[in-house]
């Protein structure tokens, strides 16, 4: 008899086991925020099993975003596009070039678009092929970032440096903004890409930098990246920006001659890739953009564009200050630094109980709340990163809101306004 339950435990146990394992194969999707596995995870509607060993980047866009994010080493081919000179070591390929591809023993792609027979090609060879589309504001940066990320190192750890990544690229925008010269009067601009009716309309990024240096997009209640002369014409920007090659065209056409932008000399030259690369090349074409509209710039304001040419791992130059450093607070702990940083977790909604300055398990919960959110580690642990976001400007409130920065924790002076309950462990 005992033997007979001996040999039925074992049996429960090894089904156990085996429903366990095969829970935790189970791809864990990141659409809704990071995972706490790192693979397989699905992006996109595709499945990566396991971290890849040799990527293949089919986009100078796409590229752009993995240096941004210190992730290069991952790269093994890239096409032709890819003119970045921290990749002029890889091997090149043609984009159309599936057997190329496959020549490389590369088991990831990641491209903007392909053809149908294309990809077919390449995962019939047994390569996941990721298709990613560019980023068109703020939110979708991020999103973006974090597809790349996790595709590259997991749906923790890389999803997580994905969005930290893109934040402080914005968050460098931020600071660039401020630079721009106050106005009565409304900037206008754009970006023409071809005089046969191409230009950067609404639903691109390169509307929102414009925005951010002090400049609307006389496009951007367009869509498709599409405008007639009509178009420029009645709007008659202050300044345009395009390519070499297409400010010649423009000179030289009989159409262009009464523009404003023409006639006072304001038809400016840019990088080509600027409106199209979503890496680091987002800042540097603000910042030349920014110094092209604004000449009056004095040169000491022109050094403060430069940024950092590490965003990956430090802030931007151009903040005007450099920003508090934070020590980790203890759960369990109690004291004026845990009242500041629940207050601060109240005033961005997260925290909703009246709040003594103990570090309990409420507390913990509000933090995990907020580091969630925030594309943090969720541990509930109030480490030095957790508070650097928390008292920033760029934290987000629980209704998805971004916050105004906080001073630096003060002493403990007040209780929440509004609060719903009393908790004496908060």
């Amino acid at each position: 008899m005992k033997k007979w339950m001996r040999c039925a435990a074992a049996v429960v146990l090894s089904v156990l086991v085996a429903f366990s394992a095969t829970a935790c194969s189970q791809p864990a999707n990141i659409e809704s925020g990071a995972v706490s596995q790192e693979y397989p995870v699905t992006v996109n509607e595709v499945t990566l099993n396991a971290k890849p060993q040799k990527v293949a980047v089919l986009s100078g866009s796409l590229a752009d975003v993995v240096l941004a994010m210190g992730y290069e080493t991952s790269l093994s081919l890239a096409s032709d596009d890819c003119t970045q000179p921290d990749l002029q070591v890889l091997p090149k390929v043609s984009a159309t070039d599936a057997q190329s591809v496959i020549s490389a023993g590369v088991d990831l792609v990641l491209a903007e678009t392909m053809d149908d027979s294309e990809k077919q090609t390449l995962e019939n060879a047994g390569i996941t092929v990721l298709l990613l589309t560019r980023a068109k504001n703020r939110e979708d940066f991020e999103r973006l970032y974090a597809q790349v990320g996790t595709a590259l190192n997991g749906g923790s750890t890389g999803y997580n440096v994905g969005v930290k990544a893109a934040q402080k690229i914005f968050s460098s925008l931020d600071d660039l903004s401020r630079l721009a010269p106050e106005s009565n009067t409304v900037v206008t601009a754009c970006y023409i890409s071809d005089v046969n009716g191409s230009a950067v309309t609404g639903d691109e990024l390169g509307s929102v930098m414009m925005s951010y240096i002090g400049l609307t997009n006389i496009f951007k209640g367009l869509t498709g990246g599409t405008f007639t002369f009509d178009d420029l014409r009645l709007s008659d920007p202050t300044m345009i920006f395009c390519s070499e090659d297409v400010r010649g065209q423009i000179m030289q056409d009989a159409q262009y001659a009464n523009l404003s932008a023409v006639k006072n000399g304001r038809v400016y030259a840019v990088d080509p890739n600027y409106m199209n690369w979503q890496g680091k090349t987002v800042c540097n074409a603000c910042i030349d953009m920014m110094g092209l509209a604004y000449p009056e710039l004095t040169e000491e304001n022109s050094a403060a564009l430069e940024l950092d040419s590490e965003l990956s791992e430090t802030e931007a130059t151009a903040s005007p200050s450099p920003a508090p450093e934070y020590t980790a607070i203890k759960s369990g702990t109690e004291g004026d630094d845990v009242f500041a940083m629940q207050q601060r977790l109240a005033e961005l909604g997260y925290l909703t109980v009246e709040y003594t300055g103990m570090y309990g398990e409420v507390t913990m919960e509000a933090v995990k709340a907020f580091q969630k959110a925030n594309g943090l580690t969720a541990t509930g642990e109030a480490d030095a990163e957790t508070l650097t976001v928390l008292y920033s400007a760029e934290a987000k409130a629980a209704d998805g809101a971004e916050a105004t920065a906080t001073p630096e924790p003060e002493s403990k002076t007040s209780t929440a306004e509004g609060t719903v309950t009393t908790h004496e462990d908060a």
